[in-house]
């Protein structure tokens, strides 16, 4: 009986030592509560070196002060896991630079994250503190950047990557040009890291947001329910 008891206790061990750990696997609940909350560059643009403190362009170096908020919304014809982004210079009174619909879902057994700009976003502006306000969003009301070009998202040792490179996704933009999207979103520990660009047939770039440095954000302190 001892050794029966031994060897179970032996095998339950050995299972237990080779299971992936908890923090190996990724889900979009996980992600998707992780990145909800309002975010800010603050400290990373108090930092930056004033020269790249100039208003933002195609060609030249920059960086902006950004307030970020990721909102949960309910938006069924997108998705089960949806967030809404609404970006703001500066602070939350700040002019709107960025309306994006991220949509979260398990794909050919990864984490994906399809990405959706807003043909109008003035009707959804200012509405993150009415999540049900998205309940009608539907793909017409969307620019989709197609499944090609979803973000793939993996775990790495200090939190999680999500990215997408331009050899993989290609799209016709708004203005008619075809470019290539280079994209990602990385928490690193307690920052979120974010870049994009946009790179033309031509070789010239279309966008790059921001251009010298990924956005650091962070966790604007006791805002997650307010603000």
């Amino acid at each position: 009986m001892r050794l029966v008891l031994l060897a179970s206790l032996i095998a339950t061990l050995s299972a237990c030592a080779n299971a992936p750990p908890e923090s190996s696997t990724l889900s979009a609940e996980l992600v998707a509560n992780d990145l909800a909350d309002v975010w800010s560059n603050r400290a990373q643009y108090a930092a930056a070196d004033p020269t790249l403190k100039v208003p933002p362009a195609i060609d030249g170096e920059w960086l902006d002060h950004q307030h970020a908020r990721f909102t949960r919304v309910r938006a069924p014809a997108l998705g089960d896991t949806v967030l809404y982004l609404e970006w703001r210079k500066a602070d939350a009174s700040g002019d709107i630079s960025r309306q994006r619909i991220w949509s979260f879902h398990e794909r050919e057994g990864e984490l994906r994250m399809d990405f959706y700009a807003f043909i109008d976003g003035a009707p959804y502006a200012g509405k993150s503190h009415d999540p049900a306000a998205f309940a009608s969003l539907d793909p017409t009301h969307l620019r989709g950047y197609g499944p090609a070009c979803a973000l793939r998202f993996v775990p790495t040792d200090s939190g999680w990557r999500g990215e997408i490179s331009a050899s993989d996704c290609t799209l016709i933009a708004a203005s008619g040009r075809k470019m290539g999207i280079d994209a990602r979103v990385e928490r690193v520990g307690a920052a979120l890291n974010y870049q994009e660009s946009g790179r033309l047939e031509s070789g010239a770039y279309a966008f790059r947001v921001p251009p010298t440095m990924p956005y650091v954000f962070a966790r604007e302190q006791g805002r997650r329910s307010a603000d």
